[in-house]
């Protein structure tokens, strides 16, 4: 029971004796004066009647119609006249009970009242005693109806005084709903602060615990702060402030390895050509300066699409990472035109070429592929010259329009949620101790006889705008497999249940609907699209939280300057991305990162996760460092 109701039943009870006392008193006190009244008529009556029957001059016959005549008045239940031997002379008496009030009332407050006594006279000579008594059903009646009025106010003041109470308490005990919202929030790994109420009591349980909240967040600020610094030191070149080669290619490694909407892309060379002769007739610190503008023109192309990456691969070659990306000049035409601006902002252009090479990525690319391809795009650009823009295909169906490949992915992939051809992959997710966390389960799409992996049609299903249709059918298919296996299952959504308004509304009633399966499902975004609809996310992950949901992210590593917000989102996982993880185990300077990066994971209260492990040596190492757990080709001989 509530401490409000606690209160509430005890406010009720204590007003409840309050006014039974006070109500018990009142009746017994119109009691008393009831009798006092009727015992003063009593006296009264008996007087009066006495001296009217001492004018009778003892005449029986006088007596007699006297006393019956104020008798039958039917006010008295007694009226005898006795002589002075005591031999009634006269005797009228009502025998029937008393009315107007109910037998258990009449009984449990009798009305005792001592008849009126008088003498009756013939001259000096004493004619006889004179004894009457009034009837009290006429008090009866009067005190019922005056204790019915009186319950009827106590009952009232009562329920208004309770009624009240409740108010007032609801007034006074809201600082402590807030309270135990704070703590439940807290216990949900979720540090969030209230304004401190006006309640001494409560205000001093609020100031510790938004104290407490606070500095977590301080600690997290400053972790992810290092956190951001040791990777730019390690990821990033000092003279551009793009991303250095090694990390560069580990990123277009996992990209062409993932299995989610940045499976497909593009990839673009833009060669600065005459660097070499602006060197020596401007100097390195005149070139160094214009590195940095160009390095700081591509990030602010990279900035406004998340996970798109940039680097220097040498002394003149930049490279554009464009996941999701399908126009392939487009992409290319935009990086020659920053590259361009910044060589004629400082009056560098004469005498500069810009060839570039450009091509998709897809999943089953190779990085020996794909550069192969850009280095022949690359030099055929040059022999061309005049900053030409040369477009590489590794297939057929590559070198279609964007605009017909979109039409025959639409006809495909409209037919496929039509015909429920969308299934669930499994893979294990295990913890350190051996044990199984949750089965990661990407989505896959039936297509003439062959099953085809998640980032062979995301790009397109994103394109196409059929995300929020998709993560749907995914959790619906999530919820149906979980309900037989009864066991952890995590699904991939996408910015589409952030940004769709209705999402929400329909994961409750899913959710609410699978009943005790619910709890067994894990959702998960991309880091980047967590990051970006952050409010948005929050909202989704109370929502899911409520019917027992895990949630996560995904891809984790590329903003970590803004994991210190996630402090009240009330996370349960975080899965760091491959590109961090590759080749762990004899790379210092990401295991250093890593360190960090599940000690901010574990002040958050989360379970660390990394992404695509390959090896048993990757997996040993990852260990080491404080991961709990890791999915990818080395975990799946796992016993689980």
């Amino acid at each position: 029971m509530s401490l409000l109701k606690q209160l509430w039943l005890a406010i009720i009870l204590l007003l409840s004796l309050v006014f039974g006392g006070s109500f018990v008193v009142s009746s017994l006190s119109a009691k008393s004066y009831l009798e006092q009244q009727l015992y003063m008529k009593n006296t009264d009556n008996a007087a009066a009647l006495a001296l009217s029957l001492s004018q009778q001059e003892a005449d029986p016959v006088l007596l007699d119609l006297t006393v019956s005549a104020q008798f039958d008045t039917g006010h008295y239940e007694l009226v005898e006249l006795a002589d002075p031997e005591g031999r009634i002379v006269v005797r009228r008496e009502d025998r029937q009970q008393a009315k107007g009030a109910p037998a258990w009332f009449i009984k449990l407050l009798p009305i005792e009242v001592a008849p009126g006594i008088a003498q009756v006279q013939q001259g000096w000579q004493q004619v006889g005693t004179l004894t009457l008594r009034s009837h009290s059903r006429f008090a009866y009646q009067e005190l019922w109806q005056s204790t019915q009025l009186l319950a009827l106010v106590f009952l009232a003041a009562i329920v208004i005084a309770g009624l009240l109470g409740s108010y007032l308490l609801r007034i006074i005990l809201k600082p402590l709903d807030d309270v135990v919202e704070q703590a439940e929030a807290i216990g949900q790994r979720r540090f969030i602060t209230l304004p401190e109420p006006s309640t001494l009591e409560f205000r001093r349980v609020v100031g510790a615990m938004n104290t407490m909240s606070e500095r977590i967040k301080a600690t997290l600020r400053q972790e992810t702060a290092r956190l951001d610094k040791w990777q730019r030191n390690a990821q990033i070149d000092r003279v551009t402030g793009l991303m250095n080669r090694e990390p560069f290619m580990q990123s277009l490694s996992a990209a062409l390895e993932s299995d989610d909407v940045n499976a497909t892309g593009t990839l673009t060379l833009v060669r600065i050509g005459g660097l070499a002769r602006l060197n020596q007739s401007y100097g390195r610190k005149a070139i160094d300066g214009l590195l940095a503008d160009v390095g700081a023109a591509l990030n602010t192309i990279v900035a406004r699409h998340s996970r798109w990456a940039a680097s220097r691969l040498n002394g003149s070659d930049f490279a554009l990472l464009a996941p999701r990306a399908m126009e392939l000049e487009v992409v290319a035409r935009e990086m020659q035109d920053a590259v361009r601006e910044v060589m004629e902002a400082r009056s560098m252009q004469q005498d500069v070429t810009l060839p570039a090479a450009t091509t998709v990525y897809v999943q089953d690319d190779t990085l020996t592929k794909l550069m192969t391809r850009l280095d022949g795009g690359l030099i055929s650009a040059e022999q061309k010259g005049n900053s030409a823009i040369i477009s590489t295909y590794a297939g057929a169906i590559q070198a279609l329009p964007v605009r017909e490949q979109m039409e025959h992915w639409r006809e495909v992939l409209q037919r496929a949620l039509r015909e429920q051809r969308f299934s669930l992959a499994s893979f294990p997710v295990v913890g350190s101790n051996r044990q199984l966390i949750h089965f990661e389960a990407p989505v896959r799409l039936e297509q003439d006889g062959q099953q085809l992996a998640a980032g062979t049609f995301l790009p397109w299903i994103n394109r196409l705008e059929l995300s929020s249709e998709l993560d749907q059918h995914v959790v619906d298919l999530a919820l149906r497999v979980a309900a037989v296996r009864g066991r952890p299952l995590s699904v991939n959504l996408s910015v589409g249940a952030l940004v769709e308004p209705s999402f929400l509304l329909w994961l409750s009633d899913r959710l609410s609907a699978a009943g005790p399966s619910a709890a067994h499902l894990w959702l998960e975004l991309p880091e980047s699209m967590a990051f970006r609809h952050l409010d948005a996310f929050k909202r989704l992950a109370a929502r899911a939280k409520t019917y027992g949901c895990k949630i996560g992210i995904e891809h984790v590593g590329h903003q970590l300057a803004e994991i210190g917000q996630l402090a009240d989102v009330g996370l349960d996982y975080l899965k760091v991305d491959s590109s961090f993880v590759r080749a762990i185990d004899s790379n210092p300077g990401n295991q250093t990162l890593l360190r960090a990066l599940c000690s901010v994971g574990h002040s958050l209260g989360v379970i660390v996760i990394a992404e695509a492990v390959r090896s048993k040596e990757e997996w040993s190492q990852l260990q080491e460092i404080g991961f709990d757990g890791a999915t990818g080709p080395a975990i799946t001989d796992f016993n689980t």
